[in-house]
């Protein structure tokens, strides 16, 4: 239950009234951002909780949901917690909520050694000053591909766990550049596309490293992606599932699913560098941003009832062209298309006509060539509505520099500020 009167103490200090605002109960492994970053937003104010240390010292924390694995029975006598400074506490952090939300669902993993949370606390509070919106944006715009990416991955570790398990128990050391070296930005770059813009690396808690030498490599990993942002550095912490068959596999708390973004984009680095170091196998390519939602808030899809007695109704070619430049994925593309249909619009065309159609009319615009009718027609093609009218499928993108030009995030900060979403042109 959550300590009453801990929390009278802490709700008026600049950290916590700055995010409180967010704090929903809610689902912590929602895939909708704001939604996730409102529960973890109250997952946060639940757990503060103060702690009695060394000399009698008393300093306040965020409490674990786990225990602290201690065979022995020698171990602390209190439960896991981040401690959180007093600069911590005096300082505004709007965004604290978005930072949790991508930190990953490690952080309510039932077990826990010492150094594994103080490795996390470093690596959750010992930030850049820096917004971290653009990357928090970006891992978001990524998601669909990053959970495709991790369970690619995840699954070709698993058809050779023998030979990960054996280095693990017997040459532990043989896997450490694997599983603990930083990851540079043309690293990133080649999975996730926005790595280059903001100039993004990721790096492994160094003092979890050394303290754990070649063991490092059977802990939970403490990571931070640090770079730069419009305005000036940036960093966040992230905490990955131990490199074992049952966190990797089997435990349903790390499905990717149900995965942090930015949780997922370290996984899916570590998981293939091991498939193309360790095991020399083949690995997934660039990452594409994730397609929109349809809406009137950007580029959407609409559609244009056929008239009687009137010629059917068709899309304009700058329709298809940008339709073709906001997706230029045929499967962005046709997911889009999909989302928009529902359960109103039944399609006319088949997804391999649709993706022949795609690929024709995008080699006419990489050669400023007009797309032929032929191509346009099945891209944005007739639908048989739910009143059971014939309707063609357009797509409109607001000219830029009007209100319905900015893309912006369901949610808000703490300031009340609105952080902009990242386009899908933008990551390419």
């Amino acid at each position: 239950m959550p300590d009453r009167a801990v929390q009278s103490r802490l709700l008026p200090t600049p950290f916590v009234s700055s995010f409180i605002a967010r704090a929903r109960r809610g689902d912590k492994y929602d895939a909708d951002p704001a939604r996730r970053a409102a529960a973890w937003a109250q997952w946060a104010v639940d757990g503060l909780a103060e702690f009695r240390g060394l000399s009698d010292r008393e300093y306040v924390a965020l409490r674990l949901p786990g225990r602290f694995h201690d065979p022995r029975g020698n171990g602390p006598k209190v439960p896991p917690h981040l401690e959180i400074s007093p600069r911590v506490l005096s300082r505004p952090d709007p965004e604290f909520p978005d930072r949790l939300a991508q930190a990953g669902n490690a952080l309510v993993f039932p077990w826990w050694l010492v150094g594994e949370v103080t490795a996390t606390r470093r690596v959750l509070f010992n930030t850049a000053p820096g917004s971290v919106a653009e990357l928090v944006d970006a891992v978001n715009a990524h998601r669909t591909g990053l959970v495709s990416a991790t369970r690619q991955l995840s699954s070709t570790i698993g058809g050779h766990w023998n030979d990960i398990e054996a280095a693990l128990v017997a040459a532990p050391e043989t896997l450490q550049p694997y599983v603990t070296e930083p990851f540079t930005v043309a690293e990133i770059a080649a999975l996730f596309p926005p790595a280059a813009g903001l100039e993004l690396t990721v790096s492994y808690d160094q003092k979890l490293r050394d303290d754990n030498g070649r063991w490092a490599v059977r802990r939970l990993g403490a990571w931070q992606l640090a770079g730069v942002g419009s305005d000036g550095p940036l960093s966040l912490g992230v905490v990955v599932p131990r490199l074992t068959a049952n966190s990797l596999l089997r435990d349903e708390l790390f499905a990717v699913d149900a995965e942090a973004p930015a949780s997922l984009l370290v996984r899916a680095l570590l998981l293939r560098r091991l498939v193309s170091g360790f095991l020399a196998s083949e690995v997934p390519g660039t990452l594409t941003p994730d397609p929109k939602p349809p809406g009137r808030g950007g580029p959407h899809l609409r559609g244009i009832v056929a008239r009687p007695g009137a010629k059917l109704p068709e899309a304009h070619v700058e329709a298809a062209v940008h339709f073709l430049q906001t997706y230029p994925s045929a499967e962005m593309a046709w997911e889009a298309l999909r989302t928009w249909a529902g359960d109103t619009y039944l399609l006319t065309v088949s997804w391999e006509g649709f993706a022949a159609a795609h690929q024709d009319a995008l080699r006419y615009l990489r050669r400023a060539e007009t797309p032929e009718r032929d191509h346009i027609n099945v891209l944005l093609p007739l639908t048989w509505d739910d009143q059971s009218r014939l309707v063609r499928a357009t797509f409109s993108r607001p000219p830029a520099g009007t209100a319905e030009s900015v893309s912006r995030r369901p949610d808000q900060g703490g300031d009340g500020k609105q952080v902009g979403e990242l386009r899908p042109e933008a990551c390419q």
